[in-house]
């Protein structure tokens, strides 16, 4: 191959000059997409596992102090506030009931559900068609009352 051919072989013909654009153009909003899909499902997995932990420690605490006589449901739903810090927790979110119904009598369950509506961070499902504009997560906690 002659110097001049190799050249021009290196270099690209005049003809492609634009095609890395072009391609650039065609892959970058896939590429994107990928990368916010990963940033929602990272944090929709982050919100899941703070609300599980959060319904755990409300349940564990109403059953061990449900029998107090100064316990309350708020100071219940605070201790779950609490323990899920990176979630935007209100006490409307969080339900407390007994199996039973009425009390924690020993043998009985604690059946915490706590439940959380929040928008995408980066608002690209909201574009897709078929997809929630928000994020709805729940989670469920139980435990044997008496500790």
């Amino acid at each position: 191959m002659r110097v001049k051919d190799r050249r021009a072989f290196l270099s690209g013909s005049p003809s492609e000059k634009g095609a890395v654009a072009v391609e650039f153009a065609l892959v970058i909003p896939i590429f994107l997409m990928l990368v916010f899909g990963i940033i929602e499902f990272g944090r929709a997995f982050n919100i899941q596992v703070s609300l599980s932990e959060a319904a755990r420690e409300t349940a564990r605490y109403t059953a061990i102090h449900a029998n107090d006589a100064d316990f309350s449901f708020d100071e219940a739903r605070a201790v779950g506030i609490s323990a899920a810090p990176s979630v935007d927790l209100e006490p409307s979110n969080i339900g407390i009931a007994y199996s039973d119904g009425s009390t924690c009598d020993a043998g009985d369950s604690v059946v915490v559900t706590l439940q959380v509506v929040t928008p995408y961070m980066t608002a690209l499902p909201g574009l897709i068609p078929g997809l929630p504009a928000n994020l709805d997560i729940s989670s469920k906690g139980v435990m044997r009352c008496g500790g």
